[in-house]
């Protein structure tokens, strides 16, 4: 098994816990019958929590019917998904649906979709994003381009486009930004309403939202909300763009359409931005697995249970309660410079601690922490996003065990 796990990556990882062979509701079970309680959802991914047969079974019995489908031509599952997501998940006006595999795959869409608008109306030069420092919309050489993170950059730079960023709280910012980079070859502006992995569960000021929206519009600039991490309920409402009053011209979700049970991310838009596209005759390529019918019916199955369980209005609730905990037992730290968050999103930044480490304390408590942070001038965090079923007693030992953590490794 030595040789099974060397070979595991392409390069050497962090210790891991053992081998994960199970998961039932918020724990993790290795091969050695260790359970690990998931406080991060894995990567901000699991909402119903683990080990949900009727998921399984939807999958099982789409695959009973069809494996590969090319992701131009209808199946069940493709037509079923995207009729529930216009009827029950997206705002008015979001009438069309793409399909990729993960965050990465949809967010270089959106990237591409944006450009498409704007040559299909003529307007040719536009092909600048403006991204965020920090931030994280993918791998993808786009993606990291226009991306914030610099740790994960590092090294690439040569192999990446030149975009303008700006920083992550302040709009005024922005109109500056657009100026200097000639407002006629600028495309869209791209953000997390919440941001991630980052700069943990980060959230700009008041009004934030509703200024750059209309410096958007004042420049032709169409908006991309990068909702792969706070979509499908996690910050306690549908998307994290409804806590404040706009709405972004472009979405994108991934993670909790799913809930980690199979592969799949997506990408709509508004009617505004899809009709020159369609008039022109142009459209957007599709990847291998876009659409993959058993992906689709897992989606559903998934969505379902949110529904009828009324988990996001769980994660408004237990996430207020749980923000509070953190802050009674941490915020005080002199290691901790802020606790955060909505929903189940919330974060902790550290001073002077690196999160690996007290993400690797923690672990030594059976407790799985998303580590967070971007690099240079950017504290480091910890990210608390549990699947959206997390009892009370699990709420009340990820808040003990984070304490703990956090103290251990600032006394060394």
């Amino acid at each position: 098994m030595e040789s099974a796990h060397h070979r595991f990556s392409l390069t050497p990882q962090p210790a891991s816990p053992g081998t994960i062979v199970r998961a039932e509701g918020c724990e993790l079970i290795t091969d050695t019958g260790r359970r690990i309680l998931d406080a991060a959802g894995g990567a901000v991914v699991n909402n119903i929590g683990h080990g949900r047969s009727e998921v399984a079974d939807a999958v099982a019995e789409a695959m009973r019917n069809l494996d590969y489908v090319i992701p131009l031509w209808p199946t069940p599952n493709r037509l079923a998904l995207s009729q529930h997501l216009v009827d029950n998940w997206l705002p008015d006006e979001f009438e069309h649906v793409f399909f990729a595999g993960g965050g990465s795959e949809a967010n270089d869409t959106a990237i591409r979709l944006a450009r498409m608008h704007h040559l299909s109306r003529g307007d040719e030069q536009r092909y600048k994003v403006i991204g965020r420092v920090p931030s994280y919309h993918g791998s993808t050489l786009a993606t990291l381009a226009i991306g914030g993170h610099m740790a994960r950059r590092d090294g690439l730079d040569p192999l990446l486009g030149e975009h303008p960023k700006v920083p992550w709280d302040k709009a005024d910012a922005l109109a500056a930004a657009i100026e200097a980079a000639d407002p006629s070859t600028v495309a869209a502006f791209i953000a997390e309403p919440v941001i991630g992995a980052s700069g943990p569960a980060l959230m700009p000021p008041i009004d934030y939202w509703v200024q750059v929206a209309a410096v958007c519009r004042e420049y032709g600039v169409l908006t991309i909300s990068d909702e792969v991490m706070t979509g499908f309920g996690r910050t306690g409402r549908q998307w994290g763009f409804q806590h404040d009053e706009w709405t972004p011209d472009i979405m994108v979700a991934a993670k909790g359409i799913t809930g980690g049970y199979t592969p799949l991310s997506m990408v709509s838009a508004s009617n505004q931005v899809l009709e020159p596209i369609i008039a022109a005759g142009n459209s957007v390529m599709f990847f291998t697995y876009s659409g993959h019918d058993a992906s689709c019916a897992g989606a559903l199955a998934v969505l379902r249970i949110l529904e009828a369980e009324n988990l996001m209005e769980r994660a408004a609730t237990v996430g207020a309660d749980m923000l509070a905990k953190l802050q009674a037992a941490v915020g005080g730290h002199e290691a901790v410079v802020e606790v955060r968050g909505r929903g189940l999103m919330l974060g902790v930044e550290l001073d002077g601690l690196a999160s690996a480490d007290v993400v690797a304390a923690a672990l030594d408590r059976d407790v799985w922490i998303y580590p967070g942070g971007s690099g240079p001038a950017v504290n480091d965090g910890l990210l608390f996003a549990p699947p959206l079923v997390v009892t009370d007693t699990q709420v009340d030992r990820i808040v003990a065990v984070a304490a703990e953590a956090i103290a251990e490794v600032a006394s060394r």
